[in-house]
Protein backbone atom coordinates (compact mmCIF):
# COMPACT_ATOMS: atom_id res chain seq x y z
CA UNK A 1 0.00 0.00 0.00
CA UNK A 2 1.40 3.40 -0.97
CA UNK A 3 0.79 6.02 1.72
CA UNK A 4 2.83 8.72 0.00
CA UNK A 5 0.85 11.92 -0.52
CA UNK A 6 2.00 14.03 -3.47
CA UNK A 7 3.18 17.52 -2.55
CA UNK A 8 0.70 20.29 -3.29
CA UNK A 9 1.25 22.24 -6.48
CA UNK A 10 2.23 25.83 -5.73
CA UNK A 11 2.92 27.20 -9.21
CA UNK A 12 1.88 26.31 -12.74
CA UNK A 13 1.98 27.96 -16.11
CA UNK A 14 0.33 26.73 -19.31
CA UNK A 15 1.18 27.82 -22.86
CA UNK A 16 2.67 31.08 -21.61
CA UNK A 17 4.03 33.49 -24.20
CA UNK A 18 5.19 37.09 -24.04
CA UNK A 19 5.72 39.50 -26.92
CA UNK A 20 7.09 43.03 -26.95
CA UNK A 21 7.03 45.68 -29.63
CA UNK A 22 10.37 47.16 -30.70
CA UNK A 23 9.38 49.92 -33.07
CA UNK A 24 7.21 48.18 -35.62
CA UNK A 25 8.73 44.77 -34.94
CA UNK A 26 7.04 42.21 -32.66
CA UNK A 27 9.61 40.30 -30.57
CA UNK A 28 8.74 37.03 -28.82
CA UNK A 29 10.43 37.02 -25.41
CA UNK A 30 8.70 33.78 -24.32
CA UNK A 31 7.07 31.07 -26.43
CA UNK A 32 4.72 28.31 -25.23
CA UNK A 33 6.16 27.80 -21.74
CA UNK A 34 4.64 24.97 -19.70
CA UNK A 35 5.87 24.06 -16.23
CA UNK A 36 4.71 23.30 -12.71
CA UNK A 37 6.25 23.35 -9.25
CA UNK A 38 5.28 21.47 -6.11
CA UNK A 39 5.88 22.45 -2.49
CA UNK A 40 9.52 21.86 -1.58
CA UNK A 41 10.53 21.26 -5.20
CA UNK A 42 13.53 22.91 -6.88
CA UNK A 43 13.59 24.22 -10.44
CA UNK A 44 16.60 25.87 -12.06
CA UNK A 45 16.13 27.99 -15.20
CA UNK A 46 19.29 28.40 -17.25
CA UNK A 47 20.02 30.09 -20.54
CA UNK A 48 22.11 32.76 -22.17
CA UNK A 49 21.49 36.46 -21.60
CA UNK A 50 18.35 37.48 -23.46
CA UNK A 51 16.91 33.96 -23.47
CA UNK A 52 13.89 35.03 -21.38
CA UNK A 53 14.83 33.95 -17.85
CA UNK A 54 14.02 37.23 -16.08
CA UNK A 55 10.88 37.74 -18.17
CA UNK A 56 9.67 34.29 -17.13
CA UNK A 57 10.28 34.95 -13.43
CA UNK A 58 8.50 38.30 -13.61
CA UNK A 59 5.47 36.64 -15.19
CA UNK A 60 5.50 33.72 -12.74
CA UNK A 61 5.55 36.27 -9.93
CA UNK A 62 2.64 38.31 -11.27
CA UNK A 63 4.89 41.33 -11.87
CA UNK A 64 4.00 41.23 -15.55
CA UNK A 65 1.13 39.63 -17.47
CA UNK A 66 1.67 37.06 -20.23
CA UNK A 67 0.56 37.86 -23.76
CA UNK A 68 -0.82 34.32 -24.05
CA UNK A 69 -1.40 31.46 -21.63
CA UNK A 70 -2.21 31.39 -17.92
CA UNK A 71 -0.48 31.30 -14.54
CA UNK A 72 -1.76 29.62 -11.38
CA UNK A 73 -0.22 30.58 -8.02
CA UNK A 74 -1.27 28.61 -4.96
CA UNK A 75 -4.28 27.37 -6.90
CA UNK A 76 -5.47 30.77 -8.10
CA UNK A 77 -5.53 31.83 -11.74
CA UNK A 78 -3.84 35.23 -11.92
CA UNK A 79 -5.88 36.15 -14.99
CA UNK A 80 -9.05 36.03 -12.89
CA UNK A 81 -7.75 38.49 -10.27
CA UNK A 82 -7.59 42.28 -10.37
CA UNK A 83 -4.33 44.09 -9.69
CA UNK A 84 -5.02 44.54 -5.97
CA UNK A 85 -5.87 40.86 -5.51
CA UNK A 86 -2.73 39.83 -7.41
CA UNK A 87 -0.71 42.09 -5.10
CA UNK A 88 -2.23 40.50 -1.99
CA UNK A 89 -1.63 36.99 -3.32
CA UNK A 90 1.94 37.86 -4.25
CA UNK A 91 2.60 39.28 -0.78
CA UNK A 92 1.22 36.12 0.86
CA UNK A 93 2.41 33.35 -1.43
CA UNK A 94 5.65 34.56 -3.03
CA UNK A 95 9.11 35.65 -2.01
CA UNK A 96 11.58 37.32 -4.39
CA UNK A 97 15.37 37.51 -4.39
CA UNK A 98 17.11 39.47 -7.13
CA UNK A 99 20.69 39.90 -8.34
CA UNK A 100 20.68 43.25 -6.52
CA UNK A 101 19.46 43.08 -2.94
CA UNK A 102 16.97 46.00 -3.19
CA UNK A 103 17.18 46.61 0.55
CA UNK A 104 16.04 50.04 1.75
CA UNK A 105 19.25 51.79 2.71
CA UNK A 106 17.75 53.99 5.44
CA UNK A 107 16.42 51.03 7.43
CA UNK A 108 18.20 48.37 9.48
CA UNK A 109 18.38 44.73 8.43
CA UNK A 110 15.65 43.93 10.96
CA UNK A 111 13.38 46.67 9.62
CA UNK A 112 14.00 45.60 6.03
CA UNK A 113 13.12 41.99 6.77
CA UNK A 114 9.99 42.96 8.69
CA UNK A 115 8.75 45.23 5.88
CA UNK A 116 6.60 42.65 3.98
CA UNK A 117 4.75 41.78 7.19
CA UNK A 118 4.20 45.42 8.08
CA UNK A 119 2.89 46.07 4.55
CA UNK A 120 0.50 43.15 5.06
CA UNK A 121 -0.68 44.94 8.25
CA UNK A 122 0.60 42.27 10.60
CA UNK A 123 1.07 43.45 14.22
CA UNK A 124 4.31 45.35 14.67
CA UNK A 125 5.64 43.20 17.55
CA UNK A 126 4.86 39.99 15.66
CA UNK A 127 6.49 41.35 12.49
CA UNK A 128 9.73 42.22 14.24
CA UNK A 129 9.80 38.94 16.16
CA UNK A 130 9.38 36.98 12.94
CA UNK A 131 12.02 39.12 11.21
CA UNK A 132 14.49 38.49 14.04
CA UNK A 133 13.81 34.76 13.74
CA UNK A 134 14.51 34.80 10.00
CA UNK A 135 17.72 36.80 10.48
CA UNK A 136 18.84 34.10 12.90
CA UNK A 137 18.03 31.43 10.30
CA UNK A 138 20.32 33.12 7.77
CA UNK A 139 23.10 33.78 10.28
CA UNK A 140 22.63 37.53 10.72
CA UNK A 141 21.50 37.79 14.34
CA UNK A 142 24.39 40.10 15.24
CA UNK A 143 23.79 42.30 12.19
CA UNK A 144 20.09 42.98 12.80
CA UNK A 145 20.64 46.61 13.85
CA UNK A 146 23.01 47.38 10.97
CA UNK A 147 21.92 49.24 7.86
CA UNK A 148 22.69 47.80 4.39
CA UNK A 149 25.65 50.15 3.91
CA UNK A 150 27.28 48.46 6.91
CA UNK A 151 26.81 44.93 5.54
CA UNK A 152 28.96 42.96 3.11
CA UNK A 153 27.55 41.88 -0.25
CA UNK A 154 26.89 38.38 1.03
CA UNK A 155 25.22 39.70 4.18
CA UNK A 156 22.97 41.94 2.10
CA UNK A 157 21.86 39.00 -0.01
CA UNK A 158 21.20 36.90 3.10
CA UNK A 159 19.10 39.75 4.49
CA UNK A 160 17.23 39.88 1.17
CA UNK A 161 16.63 36.13 1.44
CA UNK A 162 15.33 36.52 4.99
CA UNK A 163 12.98 39.26 3.77
CA UNK A 164 11.73 37.01 0.96
CA UNK A 165 10.98 34.17 3.38
CA UNK A 166 9.67 36.08 6.39
CA UNK A 167 6.03 35.73 5.32
CA UNK A 168 6.31 31.94 4.93
CA UNK A 169 5.57 32.03 1.18
CA UNK A 170 4.60 29.01 -0.88
CA UNK A 171 7.28 29.74 -3.46
CA UNK A 172 10.60 31.61 -3.72
CA UNK A 173 11.64 33.13 -7.04
CA UNK A 174 15.34 33.99 -7.30
CA UNK A 175 16.70 35.86 -10.34
CA UNK A 176 20.50 35.57 -10.55
CA UNK A 177 20.69 35.77 -6.72
CA UNK A 178 24.43 35.12 -6.64
CA UNK A 179 25.36 37.12 -9.75
CA UNK A 180 27.14 39.89 -7.83
CA UNK A 181 28.89 37.66 -5.31
CA UNK A 182 32.34 36.09 -5.31
CA UNK A 183 32.52 32.33 -5.84
CA UNK A 184 32.79 31.34 -2.17
CA UNK A 185 29.99 33.67 -1.03
CA UNK A 186 27.81 32.61 -3.98
CA UNK A 187 28.16 28.96 -3.02
CA UNK A 188 27.26 29.69 0.61
CA UNK A 189 24.20 31.68 -0.51
CA UNK A 190 23.04 28.93 -2.81
CA UNK A 191 23.55 26.26 -0.15
CA UNK A 192 21.49 28.36 2.25
CA UNK A 193 18.62 28.67 -0.26
CA UNK A 194 18.57 24.90 -0.82
CA UNK A 195 18.69 24.25 2.92
CA UNK A 196 15.72 26.53 3.60
CA UNK A 197 13.88 25.15 0.57
CA UNK A 198 13.98 21.69 2.16
CA UNK A 199 13.52 22.77 5.75
CA UNK A 200 10.54 25.05 5.08
CA UNK A 201 9.12 23.05 2.11
CA UNK A 202 9.02 26.16 -0.07
CA UNK A 203 8.99 25.76 -3.85
CA UNK A 204 12.18 27.25 -5.31
CA UNK A 205 12.74 28.65 -8.81
CA UNK A 206 16.23 29.99 -9.53
CA UNK A 207 17.25 31.66 -12.78
CA UNK A 208 21.01 31.64 -13.24
CA UNK A 209 23.94 31.57 -15.67
CA UNK A 210 25.88 29.39 -13.22
CA UNK A 211 25.91 25.85 -14.63
CA UNK A 212 27.73 24.48 -11.57
CA UNK A 213 25.02 25.88 -9.34
CA UNK A 214 22.36 24.43 -11.67
CA UNK A 215 23.79 20.92 -11.32
CA UNK A 216 23.01 20.90 -7.59
CA UNK A 217 19.28 21.44 -8.16
CA UNK A 218 16.81 18.63 -8.71
CA UNK A 219 15.23 19.94 -11.95
CA UNK A 220 16.63 22.16 -14.68
CA UNK A 221 15.12 23.66 -17.80
CA UNK A 222 17.05 25.62 -20.41
CA UNK A 223 15.55 28.57 -22.25
CA UNK A 224 16.70 29.32 -25.77
CA UNK A 225 15.17 32.18 -27.74
CA UNK A 226 12.26 32.31 -25.30
CA UNK A 227 11.33 28.62 -25.50
CA UNK A 228 12.20 25.59 -23.39
CA UNK A 229 14.98 23.71 -25.14
CA UNK A 230 14.21 20.01 -25.54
Amino acid sequence: MNNHTPAAEVLRCESVGKTFMQGEMRVAALRDINLNLAAGEQLCVIGASGSGKSTLLHILGGLDAPSTGQIWLDGQNLAELNARAVGRLRNRALGFVYQFHHLLMEFTALENVAMPLLIARRPRAESYARAAEMLTRVGLTRRASHKPGELSGGERQRAALARALVGAPKCLLADEPTGNLDTKTARAMHDLMLELNQELRIGLVVATHDTELARTMSRTIELQDGAIKN
